[in-house]
């Protein structure tokens, strides 16, 4: 019993020092969000939706700028047509996985939008350039 203050003292500083910790990493996070919004800008003042996707390819080449391909970036719009994704930045992912990967992603519509396996025609039409964040190596 003579110890019960001393583990109260214990438990209310690590409360303290969480929740310090907790806002400190709020603040961080908006100023990483802050620079994913200003490279999207960058991106969205080039890149207009309606551009195919040869152009969208050409000019990311020109700018040597290495990009992947990756299906369905947005889970809303139908399947089967490929997206390219630029990353730009890397954050601390959670426990259960390797990599939280931040990109911009072009997102594109195609002609045969169910396709099965997903393609990436040269007349895909680009829909809309977004921040996308991808958690990668997943349990």
């Amino acid at each position: 019993m003579k110890y019960w203050p001393l583990f109260a003292l214990a438990v209310v500083i690590a409360i303290v020092l969480i929740g310090i910790h907790s806002r400190r990493e709020k603040r961080l996070q908006q100023k990483r969000d802050a620079v994913y919004q200003v490279a999207l800008r960058s991106y969205s003042e080039v890149f207009k939706p309606g551009m195919s996707r040869s152009e969208v390819e050409d000019l990311l080449h020109a700018r040597n700028k290495a990009f992947r391909q990756m299906c369905c970036v947005d889970i809303k719009k139908p399947m089967g047509v490929w997206d390219d994704l630029i990353k730009i930045a890397q954050e601390h992912p959670p426990w259960f996985c390797n990599e939280k990967n931040i990109y911009i992603a072009f997102q594109f519509a195609g002609t045969r939008p169910h396709a099965s396996p997903p393609s990436a025609e040269p007349s895909d039409r680009l829909t809309a350039v977004t921040v996308y964040p991808h958690l990668e190596g997943c349990l």
